[in-house]
């Protein structure tokens, strides 16, 4: 076959950079309580999930359990970022769970990991776990 100048990848490979995938952890302290948060990267393709978020907390009436997931719409350079797109809630009420806007999540040079909303500019920095 002829040579294009970049080869093909297979179809398990995807275009997020390896620093970026796994498992990764937070929680946000306030007068409700403590709300953990864990963030998975997934391998994938521009418009391919590749973002899951599971959120929970307290509330005045008990506790939610909330599943977000967000695609990537742009490809990253070889160090990121990760350009997502609005997140979409796959489980739990939306007396609870709200989608979020699009997000931008970038590794900082400390190994840990920062997420920031592109609307609001507020950001959640995750530690991997």
């Amino acid at each position: 076959s002829p040579s294009t100048g970049s080869p093909t990848p297979s179809a398990d490979e995807g275009t997020v950079p390896a620093g970026y995938l796994g498992g990764w952890a937070t929680a946000i302290d306030n007068a409700s309580g403590t709300h953990p948060r864990r963030l998975t990267i997934a391998q994938g393709e521009v418009g391919e999930t590749v973002l899951t978020l599971v959120a929970d907390g307290p509330t005045d009436t008990g506790t939610y359990h909330c599943v977000f997931a967000a695609a990537l719409t742009a490809e990253p350079g070889a160090d990121g970022p990760l350009r997502l797109g609005p997140s979409r809630v796959t489980t739990g009420p939306s007396t609870s769970c709200a989608p979020g806007g699009s997000s931008t999540v970038t590794l900082l040079p400390d190994g840990s990991l920062e997420r920031t909303n592109d609307d609001t500019g507020e950001s959640l920095v995750y530690t991997r776990g």
